[in-house]
């Protein structure tokens, strides 16, 4: 059992991190916002220790308890950049926040950290992307994570510290992004317009994201004082065509689309080198693609398209 103070709890990724550390046995605490929508987490407020930051200082949450772990998974995510919009925010959030838990952990004692990063940090131009990929930040989200890589790096003589770099996530819980979209309007005969679908991502699917965290914590021995970056990906690019085309045959009928033009954006091929994650943490993805879209899409037809 570990102590683990546990942040972005109430989000996409980190409700499912929080469900599985209790379930392991582990003593969680929270820190969150006085306005954070615990929605998912709901069903676990009553096992955990729960502090909103805005409240209680963090050396405050620090002098209360005796943690040995820190996990990482808040953040403020913007994909586009809004012409200097929630960019103090986001430098507060991103860089300043985590800072700070850094150092109250250091100072009190905690022995490792889990932090959790993007591939939108990396050039993603020279395939399959690799830990050592060059830096190549996609947006300003990306760049206030890439800065606090390099405050991490500053403490790498001092703690234990793991950062995941997490490829495309999809699941259960999630927020609206690409495959929660094509599922949820699919599924209410809504017509989908999209792309031209030839993009190529690395989707992931939450339980083998989940089993990375838990992975990386069994990885770290006391004593031992190191900074590592792994890639959670499934190390394969599958294209929104292909994503598409699953979706269809699971619900066993034509989804209403529309294709459109290029992204003019986005990266048209992503994929990951994972094996540093498999040799080191003994980590691998367990769920295709088949798969992780089945198990979605149930969620889905559960809970209701109109789900949060």
């Amino acid at each position: 059992m570990k102590t683990i103070l546990l942040t972005g709890a109430t989000g996409f990724i980190g409700s499912h991190v929080l469900e599985a550390l209790l379930e392991a046995g582990n003593e969680v605490t929270i820190v969150k916002r006085s306005n954070s929508n615990t929605w998912r987490i709901n069903h676990l407020l009553d096992r955990v220790n729960s502090y909103d930051v805005d409240v209680t200082l963090l050396n405050e949450v620090f002098a209360g308890h005796s943690f040995d772990t820190i996990i990482h998974l808040a953040t403020m995510y913007r994909k586009f950049d809004a012409k200097g919009h929630d960019v103090n925010e986001m430098i507060q959030s991103n860089i300043s926040f985590p800072t700070d838990l850094l150092e109250n952990g250091v100072r009190n004692g905690v022995k490792f950290f889990i932090n959790t990063g993007t591939f939108f940090e990396c050039d993603c131009s020279d395939l399959p992307v690799n830990e050592t990929a060059a830096v190549k930040p996609f947006n300003f989200y990306a760049k206030t994570k890439i800065a606090f890589e390099a405050v991490l790096a500053t403490y790498s003589n001092q703690i234990n510290i793991r950062t995941l770099r997490l490829f495309s996530p999809y699941g259960g819980k999630d927020n609206d992004k690409l495959i929660p979209m094509i599922i949820k309007k699919s599924l209410s005969n809504e017509q989908l317009e999209l792309s031209d679908g030839l993009q190529k991502l690395d989707f992931i699917y939450t339980d083998d994201i989940v089993d990375a965290y838990l992975k990386a914590l069994d990885s770290m021995k006391e004593g031992h004082v190191n900074y590592r970056v792994y890639n959670i990906g499934s190390g394969i690019g599958v294209s929104v065509r292909e994503i598409v085309s699953i979706v269809e045959q699971q619900l066993g009928r034509t989804i209403n689309k529309k294709w459109g033009a290029p992204s003019a954006v986005d990266f048209p091929v992503v994929f990951a080198d994972i094996t540093r994650a498999a040799s080191e943490l003994g980590w691998s993805p367990k769920t295709s693609v088949h798969g992780g879209i089945f198990k979605t899409i149930q969620y889905y037809k559960e809970q209701g398209t109109q789900c949060k």
